[in-house]
């Protein structure tokens, strides 16, 4: 169930505490990009004298915070943005029923009769303040406490980690350029409101918020709403990826989280990866880079095909074709895809010379591993299935050629199954076996029955095919020449 917040802020008590702790100017972004992992925040005001605090107007302006004016008489204003924070409350609690988390951002230990109301309506009470100047009183009374300084770290914690992957990714972009044959330049008539970098912090960041409660892997639904909640301008499709699925690989491939399939509802369930430690725990971590660089992949995708199904392999094998396990070219379609759609939509040219270079590289960062030899098989299938097209049309011969795919990742693998199908009909190899053709195309034998049908379709095609074709009609011996 997605949580319904009313943030009421005392932002005196608030903005003072944080100054005279030493903490810096108040942050409401961090603040509020926390109580995001929460649920929606519908409420949101802040009560104070903006003529006193004209500098924060900005940023809580900037976050969507509605600034409730109290404006000072004679000095005479102590209690006043309390009872006004308190009156607004109970209005809420009696006219919303909808609202059933109340985030209190003060210390004073005056609000602990409005807290303790709240609970009796059943809200939920999240109180947020500083150590030194939140009553012990006030943190009991709620259901859940959050420190400001707890929050700062782990922003800070967030901050070092996302400059250290956009310093690997700037790396990796020189090396690229340097490995790259030479290009027309990138169109920057348009700036993603994220880098691509920053997407994956977020996708971290709210993933470790929302595991604070519950360490329990999380649909990869509910993280993209959270995400969007923090950045409503969030959106895979700007970075290459053709949903968020394939976003989710990506962070997965970067060793940044881990997905499990979820039965039910079909989708992926995301942990953060096992070795990435939460940012607040001491000492830090190394750096990602540091971390990546002695990481091995500990998975092995080469499979040992016996009996008839290696007589297959031996066979595609034989007519140029590499038939690698199912995961691998699970793993190199799904990048290769991303690839030529993250260059079509920056309006840069894909060609099979800068092809093979880039998808090893993305496989060397993926789990399983994908050695580039058979990167390299994959992606010749794919261009022997003709998918790789002229935008003329025709199929591209040539290293150099400019192509575009059109096919999404599911049909460019259902295509390669046919692709090697073909291959063996053509050199009249047996396919009587449909154990050891499942166990060829899927790595398995549970995809018999579904082997079987695609032969059995692929034969009923061909001869379709064939009785189509137009028959040659021999000339009569003793036919009459024709007079003039």
């Amino acid at each position: 169930m997605e949580h319904r917040l009313a943030v009421l802020i005392d932002f005196e008590n608030i903005a003072a505490g944080t100054e005279k702790e030493g903490l810096g100017k108040f942050d409401i972004r961090a603040v509020l990009r926390r109580l995001k992992d929460r649920g929606r925040i519908l409420v949101n005001r802040s009560y104070g004298d903006w003529g006193r605090f004209a500098k924060f107007k900005q940023r809580l302006l900037e976050q969507g915070v509605t600034m409730v004016e109290l404006t000072s008489y004679r000095g005479q204003d102590k209690n006043r943005a309390d009872i006004a924070l308190v009156v607004d409350a109970m209005e809420i609690a009696f006219t919303r029923d909808y609202i059933d988390t109340f985030v209190l951002m003060s210390g004073d230990s005056d609000f602990t009769p409005l807290v303790m109301r709240l609970k009796e309506l059943d809200r939920r009470v999240i109180g947020i303040g500083t150590k030194g100047s939140s009553s012990r009183l006030l943190v009991d009374s709620c259901d859940e406490f959050i420190f400001y300084e707890s929050l700062i770290k782990q922003a800070k914690a967030e901050a070092k980690r996302v400059a250290a992957e956009a310093r690997k990714e700037r790396e990796e972009a020189r090396e690229e350029a340097r490995e790259a044959p030479a290009e027309e330049p990138e169109d920057t008539g348009k700036k993603d409101a994220l880098t691509k970098v920053q997407a994956f912090g977020l996708l971290v960041e709210t993933l470790s918020g929302i595991q604070k409660d519950d360490p329990a892997p999380v649909l990869g639904g509910l993280i993209k709403q959270s995400m969007q909640r923090k950045e409503p301008s969030f959106d895979e499709t700007e970075y290459g990826y053709s949903g968020f699925a394939r976003f989710l690989e990506a962070a997965r491939g970067r060793g940044l989280v881990s997905l499990n399939r979820d039965q039910k509802a079909g989708g992926y369930r995301v942990g953060l990866a096992i070795s990435e430690d939460p940012p607040s725990v001491a000492p830090a971590p190394p750096p990602a880079r540091e971390r990546k660089v002695v990481e091995a992949p500990t998975v092995e995708i080469d499979v040992s095909y016996n009996g008839r199904a290696r007589e297959l392999h031996d066979a595609l094998a034989a007519a140029g074709i590499v038939p690698v396990s199912h995961m691998a070219r699970h793993t190199v379609v799904h990048e290769f895809v991303d690839h030529v759609q993250e260059r079509e939509r920056r309006r840069k040219r894909n060609t099979l010379q800068y092809v093979y270079g880039d998808i090893s590289r993305r496989c060397r960062k993926t789990d399983p591993f994908v050695p580039s030899e058979q990167v390299r098989a994959v992606i010749n299938s794919i261009k022997k299935a003709g998918l790789m097209k002229h935008s003329s049309g025709g199929p591209v011969r040539s290293q150099n050629a400019h192509f575009v795919v059109k096919h999404d990742p599911d049909e460019i693998l259902v295509s390669l199954r046919r692709l090697y199908i073909t291959v063996l009909l053509d050199r009249n190899v047996s396919l009587a076996d449909s154990e050891a053709l499942s166990e060829l195309l899927w790595n398995d034998v549970d995809h018999a029955v579904e082997a079987e049908e695609l032969v059995a379709w692929m034969q009923h095609e061909r001869s379709q095919a064939e009785e189509s074709e137009p028959e040659e009609v021999p000339a009569a011996a003793d036919e009459a020449p024709v007079e003039e």
